[in-house]
């Protein structure tokens, strides 16, 4: 059985079928049968509940509908120490054995766990740069994410002429939508319905979000 996964903020979709191929590849040269194929797409490594491939994968190990469990390499099976050990003693239950196409071998508990916390540290440094990135932005009053309903990006470039990231403007349309949608609230009207009503009154609005609370109705 061949797993696959990639995450959003990491990589793109075709990364899932690079892994599919090489894992195709793996399975050839070895002479084995590859039994089924599961993906999770976009998914972060440090989740388990919500990953419906690799929870399908693990209910047709209890099945013994495969003997191997194949991945590109042990950071696609999970970047979290607890759901790496989960994940081994699950297939080990059932005489199910791990395998990498990287490490070209049965993984062991050992392996897997020393790798597993370097995975897990590797992860923990991204959070923190991200976090301090991102406060570090905020300090010098820039918008450290997304553009939110309401403004717009501003273009500036710094004394070596490049761009300068975080910079808004306020959109006075948008602006006049928010306001209009907050009189509304004050006087007494719900913020699902009010948010309708905008849509309705004041024509189609992004799909960005405007602030905690108000998103457009199309991606809620």
């Amino acid at each position: 059985m061949l797993y696959a996964r990639y995450s959003t903020d990491q990589q793109n979709p075709a990364s899932i079928e690079t892994q599919v191929d090489l894992g195709k590849d793996f399975v050839l040269r070895q002479g084995w049968y590859l039994a089924d194929t599961f993906v999770d797409a976009g998914v972060s490594g440090s989740s388990f509940e919500t990953r419906p491939g690799l929870q399908a994968a693990l209910a047709k190990s209890n099945a013994g509908a495969y003997d191997v469990f194949l991945c590109l390499t042990l950071d696609r099976l999970s970047r979290d120490l607890e759901h790496s050990a989960r994940i081994l003693k699950i297939l080990q239950f059932h005489d199910v054995e791990l395998w990498t196409v990287h490490g070209g071998a049965a993984v062991s508990s050992m392996e897997l766990g020393l790798r597993a916390v370097l995975s897990q540290e590797v992860l923990e440094q991204v959070r923190y740069r991200t976090r301090e990135g991102m406060k570090t932005v905020a300090k010098h009053g820039r918008v450290p994410g997304g553009i939110c309903y309401g403004y717009r990006i501003r273009r500036e470039f710094d004394e070596n002429g490049e761009p300068v990231r975080g910079l808004r403007s306020i959109d006075a349309d948008e602006a006049a939508t928010i306001i209009w949608i907050f009189e509304r609230y004050a006087e007494g009207l719900k913020s699902g319905k009010n948010c309708r009503r905008a849509q309705c009154t004041r024509g189609a609005w992004s799909a960005r979000p405007t602030m905690a609370g108000y998103r457009n109705p199309r991606s809620s």
